[in-house]
């Protein structure tokens, strides 16, 4: 099957600008389903982008150690 979405961003930037815009959507819709629905996809990419960070700062502690 052909996949014509990327679902997983490999930039720390991207990732953060999807968290942003749905905490903005989140903020916005009054609908509690729509709201719950978003709040899980937010949380989701928030893991994500903590992930990332998280395995780039242990990457960068290793290369300081001698």
């Amino acid at each position: 099957m052909l996949n014509l979405i990327d679902s997983a961003p490999n930039d720390p930037l991207e990732l953060a600008e999807q968290c942003l815009a749905l905490a903005s959507a989140v903020l916005k819709i009054d609908e509690a389903s729509v709201k719950e629905s978003l709040q899980f996809i937010l949380h989701e990419k928030m893991e994500a982008l903590f992930r990332m960070f998280y395995s780039a700062e242990g990457e960068i502690n290793q290369q300081i150690k001698p």
